[in-house]
């Protein structure tokens, strides 16, 4: 089954929506105010409050597609399911900005840490932990497993199961949760050459006639209310009066800058354009090879819109802006400081959302790019020319967290 006009509709959504969080405009607050750090560091906290609850949200609409599909396990449901993922991807892309914060996501310790982000967003999975693969493509993802966890009837398919096998033994493969292992249970494996254009081909039967259907339709919709726990409670601890947002919120105020600028700075220079573009690009990039098994959303064919959420949420962090939540923010107060550094700085960004926007845009999908470019040697093709355009970018919020007094 092809997913081709589903994700088609989803991406005329998807343009207007990161068209209204795009900052258009180079004054966030009026001419006349005075931007502070205090300013700059309560908006910002606004903003990854409102994020992380549009996103807790669009995941509780994902767990209704699927107790839906699971009562009425039909190809209709199934695809409203796979809609519903998209859909909500598209919103938490955006929060993974806030990460490398010294932030409860992914600091371990305090006693505001959730610590969670290996349990909601780890890849690339070893699809073979979870359920069935294409005999012959056994360990693809870095792991080597005898027996899924669907196919161990010994295992009890719960939460707290499902969460402690996630990563076990310090393997980085062995991924059970979160929102690729959901997108493996519906998709699957993405075993079409790059040139078809197409997606995973699994079938809704998986979990109606096949072996293990009642338990893959239990961990599916076990793994998904994880999920949306997760994010509640990442919600909850930014909410005003919650745990780390009341820590946020006494902390000095080129400390929490340093923090937040710091999350945008390490998803444009590193994660994003070293860990999910270059990655595949450097990879074998063949037909089921380590190219597409590098790809962040390898199972839906969704990388292409991962790489524009993710710098989305680069520009939300610098411009202070997201939907209709919008305040002071970093790129005021550089230009406060010095007009020429925010400028380059916004030029910078700009950029960077263009070259992302033309590999989302382009006739082709990211795993046939980057079949293209398999060198980083090769500056010509669309992915590597965003990767240089983040990392610019990256060197831009660098030289602007200087003027206004933080080192990154």
């Amino acid at each position: 089954m092809k997913f081709k006009s589903i994700k088609l509709s989803l991406l005329a959504s998807i343009l207007v929506f990161s068209a209204s969080c795009s900052s258009d405009d180079d004054n966030t607050t009026p001419q006349d105010t005075v931007v502070t750090k205090a300013l700059v560091k309560s908006n910002y906290a606004n903003i990854v409050y409102q994020s992380y609850s549009d996103s807790h949200i669009s995941a509780v609409a994902l767990q209704t597609a699927v107790n839906t599909f699971l009562a009425d396990k039909t190809e209709a449901n199934f695809n409203a399911v796979k809609l519903a993922w998209l859909e909500a991807r598209e919103i938490y892309g955006q929060t993974e900005a806030y990460r490398e914060c010294n932030g409860p996501i992914d600091t371990e310790g305090q006693p505001w840490s959730l610590g969670t982000e290996g349990q909601i967003n780890a890849w690339p999975i070893e699809e073979a932990y979870i359920d069935y693969v294409q005999a012959g493509t056994e360990g693809s993802g870095g792991g080597t497993f005898d027996s899924s966890i669907i196919a161990d009837e010994s295992i009890n398919i719960e939460a707290q199961i499902l969460a402690d096998l996630n990563e076990a033994n310090d393997n980085a493969a062995a991924i059970s949760t979160g929102w690729h292992a959901i997108e493996f249970l519906l998709w699957g494996q993405d075993n079409s050459a790059p040139v078809d254009n197409q997606a995973g081909q699994r079938v809704y039967t998986d979990y109606t006639t096949a072996d293990n259907a009642e338990r893959r339709s239990e961990y599916l919709q076990v793994v998904t209310n994880l999920l949306v726990s997760d994010m509640q409670d990442l919600v909850a601890t930014w909410n005003t009066g919650g745990a780390y947002r009341t820590f946020f919120a006494a902390l000095d105020e080129d400390i929490a800058l340093k923090q937040a600028i710091n999350g945008a700075f390490f998803i444009a220079g590193d994660e994003l354009s070293s860990e999910r573009m270059i990655a595949p690009v450097d990879s074998d990039g063949g037909l089921n090879q380590t190219g597409q098994e590098d790809e962040h959303s390898c199972f839906a064919d969704n990388t292409h819109r991962d790489i524009v959420a993710n710098a989305q949420g680069v520009y939300n962090v610098i411009f202070g802006k997201y939907g209709t939540t919008e305040g002071a923010s970093f790129y005021n107060l550089v230009k406060q400081e010095d007009a020429t550094q925010a400028a380059k700085l916004k030029a910078a960004a700009d950029l960077a959302m263009d070259k992302v926007n033309a590999i989302a845009n382009n006739a082709q999908p990211f795993d046939y790019l980057i079949t293209q470019e398999q060198s980083t040697d090769n500056p010509q093709g669309p992915v590597m020319q965003a990767v240089k355009a983040l990392q610019d970018l990256a060197d831009e919020i660098s030289a602007s967290a200087t003027v206004v007094g933080i080192n990154l």
